[in-house]
């Protein structure tokens, strides 16, 4: 008969291979919005710097001058655990319930990829407030009052008067205030936003607005629509009111400009699975671990409407 010392050696080969076959097969979304890295450290902190205005027009013979950047603000990533682990028990292996122990890695696997995703999410479900995250200048990530270093106008990064349904019109909108984004000198930054996110509820609508041949916001069928395949649309599941624990939203969207976008992930710890067994209970014991942080080291290239 199998004993603890021997069963759990047994069950961990195949465990971790339909652990982590499952795990790769599952969408990770947030791959797609955030810029994914790793991290040696305890922390990683992101110090902002302003830019240069523009170049002299120097006169020949005469000395270039030398403008000093404007330090901005600082943004730390304190880097998260997250555990989760399942029994094994001798009498399952004993009794052969071999399709009860297999759907266990399954399970967890799942679980694994929903708490990336989970709090991934977070930064877009709640941008717009300050309890899950707050930038570094002060303020929401989603916010109509960013601060310029140089004292300048306010600026905002979300739909005028919050609410904005997802339609032609919002969208030429939204579109052209992320173009006249400026940094903290008052210059002007090249924002071209190329990545519409939505919640499942926007999924067929957001296609229809961006994949189609004429305009949606006219019956002249003549006019060929301006959005047709400018933006890549990401349906994140994770966003939306039945997936979002305390609130969320079905109508709303966001637009952001992959280049300049500064949504981080990092990895201090990628998933790890591992196996281990109990002496005084003779059951085989199987956790999953991994560390990481989620944030925003800037606003700029990134912007909400709250929806409908």
């Amino acid at each position: 008969m199998a004993n603890r010392s021997t069963f759990g050696d047994l069950l961990e080969p195949g465990m971790r291979k339909v652990f982590f076959d499952v795990y790769k097969a599952l969408p990770q979304k947030y791959a797609m919005i955030f810029n994914v890295q790793s991290s040696i450290k305890q922390d990683e902190t992101d110090t902002g710097v302003s830019g240069f205005g523009l170049f002299d027009n120097i006169s020949e013979g005469h000395p270039l001058t030398y403008e000093d950047p404007v330090e901005g603000y600082d943004v730390t990533y304190i880097h998260q655990s997250f555990k989760k682990g399942f029994k094994v028990t001798e009498e399952m292996y004993d009794d052969d319930l071999y399709n009860v122990i297999k759907r266990m890695p399954t399970q967890l696997a799942t679980a694994a990829n929903r708490t990336v995703e989970v709090q991934a999410s977070k930064i877009l479900n709640y941008g717009d407030g300050t309890t899950v995250f707050t930038g570094g200048d002060g303020v929401a990530l989603f916010s109509t009052a960013h601060p310029r270093l140089d004292g300048g106008t306010n600026q905002s990064n979300v739909a005028s008067g919050g609410s904005s349904p997802l339609a032609e019109t919002s969208l030429k909108t939204a579109r052209l205030a992320m173009r006249t984004t400026l940094d903290d000198k008052g210059q002007l930054i090249v924002v071209m936003p190329d990545t519409l996110v939505v919640p499942p509820a926007l999924d067929e609508q957001s296609h229809i607005l961006i994949n189609a041949v004429g305009r949606t916001a006219t019956t002249n069928l003549n006019e060929p629509n301006p959005y047709s395949g400018m933006f890549q649309i990401i349906v994140w599941d994770y966003l939306g009111a039945a997936n979002v624990t305390g609130g969320g939203s079905d109508t709303a969207w966001y637009l952001i400009d992959r280049k300049i976008s500064e949504l981080n992930f990092f990895w201090r710890k990628q998933l790890n699975f591992g196996q281990d067994e109990s002496f005084s209970t003779d059951e085989a014991l199987f956790k999953a671990k991994m560390r990481f942080s989620v944030g925003a080291s800037n606003w700029r290239g990134a912007y909400k409407s709250l929806g409908a």
